[in-house]
């Protein structure tokens, strides 16, 4: 009885590995099927791959360069804008506008303190009193000595004495009068007046300060129409003639302007040619803002303009192009050509690179196609103009 339990035991082993093995069978066939299932999808799907393709062509036209818009960026300025300084230094005694007032041509703005011309001015009056006293002694004397030389009774001698007196009493009165016009100009330069109507956009000193001759006090700028100062390359600027109207971005809106100057100088550093260009009056812009527009500039390039819809991914950020095969003998089958763009504005792209002039070319879908692939064409008239 021993012994036959030790043999079952033996036994018991043998019958499972086979029950194994024929498991592992089992999922082999299974795997073998699985992929011969997958490999009839795969079949299916590239003979789906193989259909005809409907697609778009154009004809490409290559051609020697193209306009590229430029983005440029100017300054909006008054027509007139100054610093006012006074001509003669002294103690700023009264500041009489702020930032932002609106000031008339003639009103006063500041005034110097005059106490140093009040007391001159009071020298000299007094000066002048004493050289009129002279003059008209100087005169009763010559009168008197006239007489009294007719009556033989003076020399002729004390009469050209006493005339020689009155000519240098007339004289200080002439000086002493030419002192006083030169203070009262004086006075004038004491006082700031405003050149002309504006607006003051800055005030540099205050009250008590003591300022020299040429120092700014204010800045005042003129309520007249605004301008943009543009800095333009020199084959653009040329074509800026004055009256010409540009479209230029004011803070988010798109106004007209009208070109008033182009200067006859051109800058050494940037070798480009100002413009003044005068905004509208209700523009909404300021002094200082920063407005732009769009210039052109010639690319001497050979390319062609094609949809950006009609470009795909390449490789090393080249682009690619499908082209229709010109074979008549072999059905139309598409080629991949790698180009580069060289401008896009969104919408086209200016291209270069394994292209002719001629070829037609697929303009939308291109990212459901592939090179080689058969397809069929519905061709697109070209614009006259570019795209």
């Amino acid at each position: 009885m021993v012994k036959l339990a030790i043999s079952s035991q033996r036994f018991w082993p043998v019958q499972k590995m086979g029950q194994l093995w024929l498991g592992l069978a089992g999922t082999f066939v299974a795997l073998v099927v699985l992929l011969m299932s997958a490999g009839n999808g795969q079949a299916v799907t590239d003979n789906l791959g193989e259909k005809t393709a409907q697609v778009t062509t154009q004809s490409l036209h290559l051609q020697e360069g193209f306009a590229m818009p430029v983005p440029v960026y100017g300054l909006v300025e008054s027509p007139q804008r100054t610093d006012i300084a006074f001509e003669r230094s002294g103690l700023l005694a009264s500041m009489n506008v702020e930032e932002g007032d609106e000031v008339t041509a003639g009103q006063p703005l500041a005034t110097l303190d005059l106490a140093r011309l009040n007391a001159r001015e009071a020298e000299l009056q007094a000066t002048l009193a004493r050289a009129e006293a002279d003059a008209r002694l100087a005169e009763l004397t010559v009168e008197r000595l006239r007489t009294l030389t007719a009556q033989q009774v003076e020399s002729a001698q004390r009469l050209d004495e006493a005339k020689a007196r009155l000519a240098a009493s007339n004289a200080q009165l002439a000086e002493v009068a030419a002192a006083l016009e030169s203070l009262q100009v004086e006075r004038n330069k004491s006082r700031l007046e405003a050149p002309f109507a504006g607006t003051i956009t800055a005030r540099y000193v205050d009250r008590g300060t003591v300022v020299d001759a040429g120092t700014p006090v204010v800045r005042l700028s003129s309520r007249e129409a605004l301008q943009v100062r543009f800095a333009l390359p020199a084959d653009t600027a040329l074509a800026a003639t004055p009256g010409t109207t540009l479209r230029v971005k004011v803070n988010e809106s798109v106004v007209d302007a009208t070109v008033t100057q182009r200067l006859a100088t051109r800058a050494r550093a940037t070798r480009t040619i100002d413009i003044l260009v005068a905004l509208p009056a209700d523009a909404g812009a300021m002094p200082g803002d920063m407005v732009s527009m769009l210039a052109t500039t010639e690319r001497s390039e050979r390319g062609a303009w094609v949809p950006v819809s009609a470009l795909s991914n390449g490789l090393r950020g080249l682009w690619r192009l499908f082209v229709v095969s010109q074979d008549d003998q072999q059905p139309l089958q598409l080629e991949a050509r790698t180009v580069e763009v060289i401008y896009t504005d969104g919408e086209r792209a200016f291209i270069r690179g394994a292209v002719a002039d001629g070829d037609e070319f697929v303009t939308q879908g291109t990212h459901r196609l592939a090179p080689g692939q058969s397809v069929s064409v519905t061709k697109r008239p070209t614009p006259v103009a570019g795209l």
